[in-house]
């Protein structure tokens, strides 16, 4: 791993952390800064899963909370799954809550979770699901996300209750 996400590992995740990293605008660099943070993660001997935002919005039963699909990197997991694809089931250390509480369920089974969040813009509900993360942070793009689209998002988020942390510039390469 190149330690680019470091710091904000640093200040961000201690102990079973939940972050909310939401993309800015009409962006898709979101994914991106959350697979390079769970590879960091990773490397230093976490458990990461990476909730897909936009998949979770659109489906309407949630899966088994301790069913995932293997990442890119070793020891971390994507949640929920697709369709038809190879899913691990991980024995949770204590039973399922009878709430339908996915995220605790996470927590306790993973050291950190991510969470992939679209652009309010286009799925103005992922505020909801960021609001419920110990921090979030924004995912903007240097030379394309303007100024104006920043502080919407930021406002958005704060409206919703987010604890906005920061933000993440990502450069185009």
């Amino acid at each position: 791993s190149s330690g680019e996400y470091s710091d904000l590992i640093r200040s961000l995740f201690q102990g079973r952390s939940v972050v909310a990293v939401v993309d800015s605008g009409s962006g898709s660099r979101a994914p991106e800064a959350c697979r390079g943070i769970a590879a960091e993660l990773a490397a230093s001997g976490n458990r990461v899963v990476i909730v897909q935002v936009a998949s979770l919005l659109r489906i309407s039963q949630l899966p088994d909370a301790t069913a995932c699909l293997p990442g890119r990197a070793p020891s971390v997991f994507l949640w929920p799954g697709t369709a038809g694809a190879p899913v691990e089931f991980f024995q949770s250390p204590a039973p399922a809550p009878s709430d339908g509480n996915w995220l605790g369920a996470l927590r306790r089974d993973f050291d950190a979770v991510l969470l992939d969040c679209p652009p309010l813009e286009t799925a103005p509900a992922a505020a909801a699901i960021a609001a419920m993360a110990d921090a979030a942070v924004l995912v903007i793009e240097a030379c394309r996300t303007t100024k104006q689209q920043i502080q919407r998002d930021q406002q958005a988020l704060q409206l919703r209750g987010v604890k906005l942390a920061g933000c993440i510039l990502m450069r185009r390469r």
